[in-house]
């Protein structure tokens, strides 16, 4: 690196509301939480386990209880006390995650402290916030965590800045492997994420019914709860989602018809690494069937990486994270899902091929030593200042209209820089909140 300098990037962990929860040993896999904060002390914890001699993280977080002790780390009250620790500790770079509505002055203050800024997009940013990320001299860059996010935004201003990159996700296949032989259950289904509506839950519900007609003996375990992210949420009778989701999404479709849940599906709760063990089980594995707001869905991974099949949707990041009839079968609505999952219950033996491609897939495009390089990259590119790399558009140009952001993307270039030029998605915006008002205006 620069003049052999030891690097020192400050990742800031926002985690009061998952301080119970032990992430001192990224090596095991996610304890139980959301992949973002997981990632957040997973990443500095990598970075130092392969690249010691040139990079020494620093992690600032709400809550220092569980945390890897090999890294240091502070206690800061929220992301405006994380960067003024970040300046006062002397590090190189401060990275944190960004919401979708910009926080309060965290720009001017970025400018205002000279301190350079990654924004590291789990969720990606409102336009406004993108354009105004772009005017911020000492915001360095936007890393995406996956190709189909970056290649959403390649339209903005923030892009013709050349701010923004993206950085896959790491995974360790060889941690998640199980220390004994465990056969595969070719009746066993397994969702994993959180009970929540932007997860898609309901969506596999709503075929399960059809499901088991056509596969009477076929059964599905549910690892998550409507709790993860706000362990206060108020849950249904069931104590699985929370109420008005249990209720309206849930229990119509997984009853037993006296109020209790079928017996063909098993509520497992939120699980640890202890979850390895069914998913090695599983014969499919159902990630977030809609995809909505996934970018680098680690549920993906983990069932892949356990050598089991995925089936979801063709949305978002999953195209990035399961290869479509190499890894898993994807699809587009309900039908396609009941389709696939009964196809490959029907047929093990697919499933064991592509469970068995999934593992080779996660271990070649996201191991974390070539995730790490990338980061590496990216610091040193920030210190000599080196515009960041363009990375082509993916070819799947009919995928969420990618075409007319291939589009834009030239006339950005050209104007964007001299007048106000919308992206695509404030475009959209705009259109839609016209269309809303006008509507409501004529009511």
């Amino acid at each position: 690196m620069q003049n052999n300098k030891i690097l020192k990037p400050a990742f800031y962990l926002e985690n009061k509301r998952i301080s119970n929860v032990d992430l001192s040993n990224p090596v095991l896999g996610n304890p139980g939480c959301g992949g973002t904060e997981y990632l957040f002390a997973a990443t500095p914890y990598y970075l130092q386990k392969c690249a010691s001699e040139i990079c020494k993280p620093i992690l600032l977080a709400d809550d220092t209880s569980h945390l890897p002790s090999q890294i240091e780390s502070h206690q800061v009250q929220d992301v405006y006390d994380a960067l003024h620790k970040a300046k006062e500790l002397g590090a190189d770079f401060f990275v944190y995650r960004p919401r979708r509505d910009k926080e309060d002055n965290i720009l001017e203050l970025i400018d205002e402290l000279e301190m350079p800024t990654i924004a590291w997009a789990h969720i990606t940013p409102k336009h406004q916030y993108l354009r105004e990320m772009a005017k911020t001299k000492f915001l360095k860059a936007l890393v995406c965590v996956e190709h189909e996010q970056y290649d959403q935004i390649q339209d903005t201003l923030l892009s013709a800045a050349k701010k923004t990159t993206f950085i896959v996700n790491g995974f360790d296949v060889d941690q998640f492997r199980l220390g004994h032989s465990s056969e595969k259950d070719n009746r066993l289904v397994v969702y994993l994420g959180a009970l929540v509506p932007n997860k898609g839950f309901h969506m596999l519900a709503k075929v399960w019914p059809r499901i088991i007609k056509r596969v009477p003996d076929a059964k599905l375990t549910v690892i998550g709860t409507g709790a993860l992210y706000k362990r206060d949420a108020k849950l249904g009778s069931w104590g699985v989602a929370e109420e008005s989701y249990e209720e309206k999404c849930i229990i119509p479709f997984l009853n037993d018809g006296q109020g209790g849940v079928h017996s063909s599906v098993t509520f497992a709760g939120k699980l640890g690494v202890e979850k390895k063990e069914i998913l090695h089980r599983a014969l499919i594995g159902v990630p977030n069937p809609t995809g909505v707001t996934e970018n680098c869905p680690g549920s993906a991974l983990e069932f892949q990486a356990c050598g089991t099949a995925v089936v979801s949707g063709a949305y978002w990041g999953i195209l990035d994270t399961v290869n479509d009839k190499v890894t898993g079968l994807l699809g587009k609505t309900e039908q396609d899902l009941e389709n696939n999952i009964c196809n490959l219950l029907e047929n093990p033996q697919e499933a064991y091929s592509l469970g068995k491609n999934g593992v080779n897939f996660v271990k070649e495009k996201y191991c974390w030593e070539k995730v790490v390089r990338q980061w590496l990259s990216l610091f040193q590119n920030i210190q000599q200042s080196t515009p960041l790399e363009r990375i082509v558009f993916k070819k799947n140009y009919n995928a969420h209209y990618k075409w007319l952001i291939l589009l834009n993307r030239y006339f950005q270039l050209l104007l964007g820089h001299f007048m106000f030029w919308p992206s695509m998605a404030e475009l959209k915006s705009l259109i839609y909140q016209k269309v809303f008002c006008r509507h409501h205006k004529d009511k």
